[in-house]
């Protein structure tokens, strides 16, 4: 399996990585999806159910390792699986407590992130997650991150 990410992916994770409370964001990002297969992650929870079997838009909890408090009141991650092509690609993701915490994102939000993969994907802007070296890496092969 490989996870990719969008532009605005990027843009979040390094806004929230200055803050104390998220320093470790990307890193529990990593480590989420490390172990994780395919198949375990499209069943997770398909929050617009529109193509069962062939891609599915989850939500996933991320612990926060910075501080501890478990799934529960850590990261909301909003990624697309792909079954066929054995991909995730990862758009949103946002703390569910602290300083920069949010609740629940709508039905409108998330077929907002929904279309911003799908174009992100045919315009080319999408990046690979190295999960193994916690890096991120454009389609041409540089680190980014």
């Amino acid at each position: 399996m490989k996870v990719f990410c969008t532009g605005y992916f990027l843009e979040v994770i390094s806004d929230l990585e200055k803050k104390n409370n998220y320093s470790g964001i990307f890193k529990d990002v990593c480590t989420y999806f490390s172990d994780k297969n395919i198949d375990e992650l499209h069943i997770t929870k398909d929050i617009l159910r529109n193509s069962p079997g062939i891609h599915s838009i989850n939500k996933y909890r991320i612990p926060n390792s910075t501080i501890g408090i478990g799934k529960r009141g850590s990261y909301r991650c909003i990624s697309m699986c792909n079954v066929k092509s054995d991909k995730i690609f990862v758009d949103f993701i946002y703390p569910k407590t602290g300083s920069e915490g949010s609740e629940n994102i709508t039905k409108e939000g998330i077929k907002s992130i929904a279309i911003n993969i799908t174009n992100s994907i045919q315009s080319g802007n999408i990046y690979e997650i190295d999960l193994q070296n916690e890096q991120i890496i454009d389609l041409k092969g540089n680190r980014i991150k």
